[in-house]
Order: structure tokens, then sequence, then C-alpha cells
């Protein structure tokens, strides 16, 4: 198991955002908070359009000078970097050419950062864009955790002194154990309120394996926490039957819930009950910003984010 998972308490220092400059409305202000939080550093990236790729929007083709491309990112870069100085944030920029994933990797090679902020402003370009091949690379391909702040995001109204409240969707698998544990630890740390929900499929009442699929999860729920801490610290646990998507954002917006944990991505591909379009849908659907914690090897332990 990863060290970002076996330490998951441990505060980033370094957080890099990476937008494309339309969602930076949205976004900015969760990774503003988010850094300050930390007292960690922000680089905002954004790729510049190649035209020689394959995934160009085809309306960025009308603004075929590069120069005159490049000056309005920057300008829009700086003024959001100046944002964020202003609100006691180290923040650096850069704007480069190239393809999205490739562009993130090197920097995130050059830069080490601990988070990737990654968003939209709207539904539709969320889909066709994050929520395309350049999102599932990033996650695949990209040893770094990664926060999605998807369209539906709301911020938080709620008063500072409330605690947070986090949804952990779990497939109450045996692996589970150690994620739990870290999980749960950061919100002790933070004194957040911790929401375990498995969603399992939807059954008709009478089937005989309604009653059966219902006390697995249960006994799982009980295998995975037992040991874990005392009594006072433990989370809730919910077992809803439906479709994976539609449950978690159900509970998600019913709860008020201030962010949602994924699971574990392993090696180079999402695990079964996250692929990926369910984590996609999520992230599409999510009222508050989705986390998904990764299982890598020898990289720093991250902290999962409060949300704003």
């Amino acid at each position: 198991m990863s060290s970002q998972i076996n330490d998951i308490c441990s505060l980033p220092s370094r957080v890099l955002l990476a937008t494309d400059l339309a969602d930076l409305k949205q976004i900015l202000p969760v990774a503003i908070g988010h850094t300050l939080r930390c007292k960690a550093e922000l680089k905002l990236v954004h790729v510049l359009p190649d035209v020689n790729t394959p995934d160009i929007d085809p309306t960025l083709l009308v603004h075929a000078d590069r120069a005159v491309v490049k000056h309005y990112a920057d300008t829009i870069l700086e003024n959001a970097a100046r944002e964020a100085q202003s609100a006691g944030v180290k923040c650096s920029w850069t704007t480069r050419p190239g393809h999205v994933v490739e562009i993130i990797r090197e920097v995130v090679k050059e830069w080490n950062p601990d988070r990737i902020i990654i968003g939209s402003h709207g539904h539709e370009k969320f889909q066709l864009r994050i929520l395309g091949s350049v999102a599932e690379s990033i996650f695949r391909e990209i040893d770094v955790p990664v926060l999605a702040i998807g369209p539906a995001f709301q911020r938080s109204l709620h008063s500072a002194s409330k605690k947070a409240r986090i949804l952990f969707a779990t497939a109450l698998d045996r692996s589970s154990r150690t994620i739990t544990k870290s999980v749960l630890e950061f919100a002790k740390l933070h004194d957040a309120e911790l929401t375990m929900l498995h969603v399992m499929r939807e059954v008709a009442q009478a089937h005989p394996s309604s009653m059966r699929v219902r006390t697995y999860g249960e006994r799982m729920f009980q295998e995975i926490l037992a040991g874990i801490g005392p009594e006072e610290h433990s989370p809730t646990c919910m077992i809803e039957k439906g479709q994976v998507v539609e449950t978690i954002l159900r509970v998600a917006s019913a709860g008020h819930f201030d962010l949602i944990v994924l699971g574990v991505v392993s090696g180079s591909s999402f695990r079964r009950e996250i692929m990926p379009g369910t984590a996609y849908g999520i992230i599409c659907g999510a009222p508050c910003p989705v986390f998904v914690l990764k299982e890598i090897s020898d990289r720093s332990s991250t902290v999962i984010p409060a949300a704003s």
C-alpha cells in the first residue's frame, strides 16, 4: 500500500491547479481556500491550444495567432495569481503549448506537487473535455491525487463552526481496511464527521439474494472497522440500493456533504467499481468537491482536503 494512504494526514505543500481559464472563477476560490488551510504553495498551469493535436477544440482554430492566444492566457493567469497572492497564498503560474496531459505530466515532474485540482464551468464542456480522455489520463497516468470540482459544485454556506461532513464511497472489499483507517484518522484530526457508503445493486426485496447481500455488507463494515479506533470516532455506515452514481449523488446532496472521497486507483487502472463512467458521473453531478485517492508508490503523503 502506498505511503500516501498510510500517511494520509500529512499536509500537502504544493498544489497544482490545471485550468482551461474559463473555469477559474469557480475553482480558484477553492484552490485558494485549500492552500491557505494547508499553508501550501499554489501553481497555476494552462495548456495553450496546439492546432496539431487531435483533441483541439475546433472553435479555437479561429484563434490561430499563437502570440495573441498566449498573451490572453498570460494575462488571465497573472491576474489570478495576484488574487491568490492578495489572499496570502504563494502563487506562480505558467502557460505552455502542447497536449494537455503531457504538459501536466511535465509540470508535475518539474514541480513535484502533492495535489492536482481540476474543474469545469459548464456541464457540456466538462463531459467533452475534462471527463474525456484528458481526465482519464490524468487519473491513470499521473501519480498525484486529484481534487475535481464539477459543474454542479456549490460553495458551502454553512457556519465555519459546523463540522465538515465527508462521504466515503467504498466497495467494502478486504483491501478497504487500510484506506478506511486513513480516512477515519483524517476525519478525527479535523473533527469532521465521516460517513461510509456502500451501494449494493438493486435487487427485488423478495429476491433470495437481497438479504444475503445486505448481510454481507454489514459484516464487511464490522470487519473493516474492527480495531480501527474508539467507538466515539467510528463513522456512520450506510448501505443503499440502486445505481451507483445516482445513489452516491443522492446521498451526498441529501446529507449536505462537504467532500466525496472515491476509492483507490491501483496501478494504471481504476478499481472496477469506479471504472470510469462511475467516477466521471459522480464528479459531473457532485454538489461538492470529489477527491480521487490513489494507491501509488514513492510519493509523499497527502491529506484529504476540506471543502470550501
